[in-house]
């Protein structure tokens, strides 16, 4: 598997896994998907998504 965030990045690379391309890390030496960076991303892009608006009302938790 490809990840389309990883493609820009200089450390990025393609190797095969079995007989599938698949994402590698070189900066941590690992498959992608398993990488650090990738987790961050992940995240951002959940937090972003899932914030709350200012204009919407207020959640409280009790």
């Amino acid at each position: 598997m490809i990840i389309q965030s990883c493609i820009d990045c200089q450390y990025h690379a393609i190797r095969l896994e079995g007989e599938e391309p698949t994402s590698h890390c070189q900066r941590e030496n690992c498959w992608s998907r398993y990488s650090k960076c990738v987790l961050h991303k992940a995240l951002e892009r959940f937090l972003k998504e899932n914030s709350l608006r200012s204009d919407s009302p207020s959640v409280m938790f009790q």
